[in-house]
């Protein structure tokens, strides 16, 4: 017999419930009778998806001894402003929640925002039995990529092993080859086990899970291990009549040296027992074949390039990509993108400082709203979006070091002789620079990637008939917000698309720019 507990009790258990779903503490809740039953209500703005998804959960992790299970419901009140509201409040933790960067991550993350497709659908290309490299910038939605993929082929027989590759950062060599090979063979297992008991099929991990021990312990050698594997793998495969998929996020955080071996074993052993090798990293620090060795992964022959990029030489697609993202967001919780979240000229700004990158946006708009609620604003105004981006800059040259230890000195140079150049000398925060293979372009090229300088055209030419140029914009962070340089010209399009004569006219880097002395 279970004994009803105390109302008081209830409620506060009711309410946490409901607190932990939404984000959010400190929650109004009000208790109602209704005929013979006290229900109990909670106080929110807006009666918002979010919320509805939160009551359903409750439902189901109340004791069942509470008496408000199956009784609780909403009272909605509108806020003043936006910036004030518990929705404001609940839409950051859900920003910060979306954000994370997880590749692997299967557990249930609450209420999911609908799925905003990716621009050429590439979520279903990087689903398809081929082996593909999926490059772009950083926070441009690779591990996002991974998880819809994996989405994709849940409803299958396929095999799926996610590895993120910044658990083996610090490891090279067989080392390296060694603990990757490994978990592969684990994760994989697991994979099939599930396949096996969900469509009931006759299949044995056996062979596998001791392929995987032989590696680790150095039972079998690491030169024989993709022969081993590859038998082991295609006798599942055969009885699923489907394939294996192995996904690999941010590869570049791997030694670059140790990249084109890595990536040729992980082939040796999927090709030819239908399987499959999606790599995904930042385009500037991937290696994925070396000439000199003939390892790794040759394109077209043995994978397919995938390009996430929407970069402001395109700033009306990048535009419209992130206001429906946002748009995705405020929903959730009872909005619409309106002046009364944020005016139009201050979601410009903040799309064109972010250069078309979804997560920079989602995690700067949040800031930004955290600061407009600061200041008691009506809305998100371009002051609190400017403050934003001023204060995201340390978190990417917190990045920097992450993603490129290796040459993290350098780019850093490089970096304070392009403010020195445009900010400092010229006022302006653009730059040329020469397409071709100099220290100074791959630099450039690295820092792109990690978002501190952003390409607004990759086809100029200034000077001479066949001497072609890039264009770059500086970061914003790097002369906006708590950095605030005046009387700085900032490159911004009329209309959709610069002048020639306004690019013309940027400073240009030359030949011997990196080694030359302040």
């Amino acid at each position: 017999m279970i004994t009803e507990m105390d109302e008081d009790q209830a409620e506060k258990e009711a309410t946490q419930a409901f607190e932990h779903q939404i984000g959010v503490t400190n929650i109004q809740a009000k208790r109602f009778q209704v005929g013979n039953r006290e229900f109990l209500k909670f106080m929110v703005g807006r009666d918002a998806p979010l919320y509805t998804y939160a009551l359903h959960a409750c439902q189901k992790n109340l004791s069942e001894s509470n008496p408000f299970r199956g009784a609780m419901g909403l009272v909605v009140s509108n806020a003043e402003t936006f910036p004030s509201s518990l929705e404001a409040n609940s839409l950051n933790t859900l920003l910060t929640r979306s954000t994370r960067e997880v590749s692997e991550d299967s557990t249930s993350r609450g209420y999911v925002v609908p799925y905003v497709p990716f621009q050429k659908r590439e979520d279903h290309q990087f689903a398809q039995p081929a082996s593909h490299i999926v490059r772009g910038r950083r926070g441009v939605g690779k591990s996002t990529l991974i998880r819809r993929s994996v989405e994709l082929l849940s409803g299958t027989k396929a095999l799926v092993a996610v590895l993120d590759m910044q658990a083996y950062s610090l490891l090279t060599g067989d080392d390296l080859v060694q603990e990757v090979m490994y978990d592969v063979c684990v994760s994989l297992s697991q994979s099939g086990k599930k396949i096996a008991h969900r469509y009931n099929l006759d299949i044995s991990m056996g062979e596998i899970d001791s392929v995987a021990e032989d590696i680790l312990s150095g039972g079998v050698s690491l030169a024989k291990a993709p022969v081993v594997i590859k038998r082991a793998l295609s006798k599942i495969t055969k009885i699923t009549n489907d394939h294996a998929f192995v996904f690999l996020d941010d590869l570049h955080l791997i030694d670059i040296d140790s990249q084109p071996m890595l990536l040729h074993y992980l082939h040796a052993a999927l090709k030819g027992a239908s399987g499959w090798l999606k790599v995904a990293g930042l385009s500037s620090l991937l290696n994925v074949y070396s000439s000199t060795t003939k390892q790794g992964l040759q394109v077209p022959g043995d994978a397919q390039f995938i390009s996430l990029d929407l970069t402001l030489e395109n700033p009306e697609a990048a535009e419209a990509h992130l206001r429906t993202i946002l748009s995705g967001f405020l929903n959730a919780v009872g909005y619409k993108l309106s002046g009364t979240v944020i005016p139009e000229s201050a979601f410009r700004r903040l799309a064109w400082a972010t250069a078309g990158v979804p997560r920079d946006f989602l995690q700067m708009f949040a800031r930004s709203l955290e600061h407009a609620s600061r200041n008691r604003h009506s809305a998100v105004t371009l002051s609190d979006v400017n403050v934003a981006i001023g204060e995201f800059g340390q978190q990417k040259l917190n990045e920097v070091q992450q993603d490129a230890r290796n040459n993290e000195g350098e780019l850093r140079a490089m970096l304070t002789k392009l403010e020195a150049l445009c900010l400092e000398a010229n006022g302006v925060n653009a730059f040329l620079i020469r397409s071709e293979d100099s220290i100074e372009r791959k630099l450039v090229q690295i820092l792109s990637d990690l978002r501190m300088v952003h390409l607004i055209n990759q086809s100029i030419t200034p000077d001479k008939a066949g001497e072609r140029y890039e264009a770059f914009i500086l970061d914003y962070s790097l002369f906006t917000g708590f950095r605030r340089r005046p009387s700085i010209t900032e490159m911004v399009p009329d209309e959709l698309q610069f002048k020639a004569s306004e690019l013309r006219a940027l400073p240009k880097i030359s030949a011997g720019f990196f080694d030359a002395k302040e």
